[in-house]
């Protein structure tokens, strides 16, 4: 099973995100010569899969968006992502070649799992072995994903992870030539993705202190140590140059909550990530909500197969 689809451009796509809280969706669309025009996000909140499924489906009916192609990304929780050294063999045959070195590793039977990889660049690897990431879920999690998208009645063409989610948004809204680290902030929690010439080169979670409301301050000596960890970790384990840029974003992060504290806190600048800086958006986009929508949104954004590096 080719997990993350085949290579594919597209001028609209959906991008769709269930979730214990309810499903979030993004529909792109692309010219030739513009920037990508995000024509509709919203977060349809439901504690219920099937409800959800169907709130999603005839949402999508009411905006006649029901065939559009859609990309669909996995929930946190839902999957396992491994780093390890790459095996020699081809890239195709790289997925299959890293079940067996995983199998120790997971908590539920190799033969139940679905796993596919992708290489880290060349020049991420402190010794001479390439590196490469393992995306690793069990089978029931990927059926019942795909029972959600039939039942949503969605035209199902790739399943994604917020990991590479974010590193379509990144590179859709910044030069990522010279690296940027994108950070994305949830209840209890964040993720950090460092992104070069458009490859995933360092990610982690963490966990942090922040109810993620509306007045909620972000805790800025925890989430300053978490940042100092991992560029640290980038540059004296992996030998690299520092990102040019830290970027935040995640539910209710504002502005006025990256305090002067957390921004001169690092070498590097910190700043809010800024959506606008690379897509249109559209005049039925409620800026409140697309805190919701983000890694929705990067599958929307979703362009090239994964591992082409």
């Amino acid at each position: 099973m080719n997990w993350f689809g085949a290579k594919s451009k597209r001028n609209e796509v959906i991008g769709v995100e269930f979730s214990t809280d309810g499903v979030a969706f993004a529909h792109i669309k692309r010219t030739a010569t513009q920037q990508p025009f995000l024509n509709h996000s919203e977060f349809i909140p439901s504690d219920d899969l099937s409800q959800a499924a169907d709130s999603l489906r005839n949402r999508l009916a009411k905006l006649g968006l029901q065939k559009v192609p859609c990309n669909i990304v996995m929930s946190n929780g839902t999957y396992q992502m491994l780093l390890g050294e790459a095996p020699k063999v081809p890239p195709e045959e790289l997925g299959e070649a890293l079940r067996w070195r995983v199998k120790d590793l997971i908590q539920f039977p190799i033969a139940d799992a679905v796993l596919d990889a992708f290489l880290l660049p060349e020049d991420s690897a402190r010794g001479a072995n390439r590196m490469a990431y393992a995306v690793v879920a069990q089978r029931n999690n990927v059926i019942q994903l795909v029972s959600q998208a039939k039942a949503a009645q969605l035209d199902l063409q790739s399943i994604d992870i917020p990991e590479l989610a974010l590193r379509n948004l990144a590179q859709s809204c910044y030069d990522t030539k010279r690296g940027i680290a994108l950070v994305k902030l949830a209840q209890g929690g964040g993720s950090l993705q460092i992104i070069r010439d458009g490859n995933v080169y360092l990610s982690r979670q963490f966990s942090l202190a922040y109810n993620a409301g509306l007045l909620d301050d972000l805790p800025a000596d925890a989430l300053v140590l978490e940042l100092q960890r991992s560029l640290d970790y980038f540059e004296r384990q992996m030998r690299q140059t520092p990102p040019s840029h830290i970027y935040i974003c995640g539910e209710n992060v504002t502005g006025d909550k990256l305090t002067p504290e957390i921004r001169n806190s690092m070498a590097v600048k910190i700043e809010l990530f800024n959506i606008e800086s690379g897509l249109q958006l559209g005049a039925d986009v409620q800026e409140h909500s697309l805190s919701l929508c983000l890694l929705a949104l990067g599958a929307a954004l979703r362009e090239d197969a994964v591992g082409a590096a």
